[in-house]
């Protein structure tokens, strides 16, 4: 099999929306690989927040690629826009965190391994997201760092690194819902590795050094000056 082009990728992530139904899909598939009854509404609503705000954040980050100018005009909306979504993607984390800690606490005792098949999940996480997408995040990465700056609501927010996340996330949704069968073991396995993405939608935060600020401050000027 050939390796996928960046431009197969992009058009790839487009069908990554959430289908009118999917509420339905996924309460029906937490329902097929026996998710605790109880629990179902919660991961449910965790799911498809998670779905919906990841897509949306990924979408935003592909139209700023292809922005052919940021000006006074357009300034301040897109910065407005991005604080909106970070501020979604933060709080569908913290949905599926909560939803998840429930799920262990009452599935992990009943676990009788503690090795699992990691083939997904290697396969996952080893796709080199920032080299196959290097064309998009290199036409991003200073006007978000420039974004943060202007923003408390995103000072120390790693852009970028919320992009990747957001993409595995969407990648490790793909391989849950195309799964019919999971042993008890392998099905807290998949969730846990899902929740250990989301967390990262809560974590992603780096405080500027004094050196990357007076950076910055250079290239904000320069859409001031616009």
């Amino acid at each position: 099999m050939e390796p996928i082009t960046p431009d197969q990728f992009l058009e790839n992530a487009k069908t990554w929306k959430p289908a009118d139904n999917f509420k339905q899909l996924i309460d029906h598939q937490l329902k097929v690989v026996q998710v605790p009854e109880a629990l179902i509404p919660d991961f449910a609503e965790a799911f498809y927040q998670c779905a919906q705000n990841t897509y949306d954040y990924i979408q935003y980050i592909h139209e700023l690629s292809t922005t052919k100018e940021i000006d006074r005009k357009n300034f301040l909306p897109q910065v407005a826009q991005l604080i909106g979504l970070v501020h979604s993607l933060q709080k569908a984390g913290k949905l599926y965190q909560d939803a998840f800690k429930k799920f262990d606490t009452i599935t992990r005792e009943g676990l009788t391994r503690d090795e699992f098949d990691t083939v997904y999940y290697d396969a996952i996480q080893n796709i080199e997201l920032r080299s196959l997408l290097k064309k998009v995040i290199d036409e991003v990465e200073v006007v978000l760092q420039t974004f943060s700056l202007v923003s408390q609501d995103l000072s120390g927010i790693e852009c970028v690194d919320l992009y990747e996340t957001s993409i595995r996330f969407q990648l490790f949704l793909q391989y849950f819902m195309a799964k019919h069968k999971f042993s008890s073991e392998e099905l807290w396995s998949i969730l846990f590795d899902v929740y250990s993405q989301v967390s990262e939608l809560e974590s992603v935060s780096i405080e500027p050094t004094e050196a990357e600020l007076k950076d910055l401050h250079q290239k904000i000027q320069k859409f001031r000056n616009n």
